[in-house]
C-alpha cells in the first residue's frame, strides 16, 4: 500500500490534553498547572461524550430518584469506578 493511503488512528484524549496544556502554558500558567488543566479538560470531554453515548450512568440525580422509588425489601445496585 502506498504511504499516501495509510491511515493512522489516534486516541483523541492525549492529543486534547497536550493541546490544552500548550494553550494554558502560552496563557501564562506554570507547566504543572497547565498539565492539570489539560487533563481536566480531556477528562470532562470524555465524560460528556460517554454520557451522550449512554456509557456512563448512573448520575447522582438518577440514584436519588431510584432511592425514593424503592419499595420495602427492594435494593438498588450502583456501579462505582467502572
Amino acid at each position: 500500500m502506498p504511504s499516501s493511503h495509510r491511515k493512522i488512528m489516534i486516541n483523541r484524549a492525549p492529543v486534547l490534553t497536550l493541546w490544552a496544556t500548550v494553550v494554558a502554558e502560552r496563557l501564562g500558567l506554570e507547566r504543572d498547572e497547565a498539565l492539570t488543566l489539560g487533563k481536566a479538560l480531556s477528562g470532562l470531554t470524555a465524560q460528556a461524550k460517554g454520557v451522550r453515548l449512554g456509557i456512563y450512568e448512573p448520575t447522582p440525580e438518577t440514584v436519588s430518584d431510584q432511592r425514593k422509588a424503592l419499595q420495602p425489601g427492594e435494593e438498588i445496585h450502583i456501579d462505582l469506578m467502572g
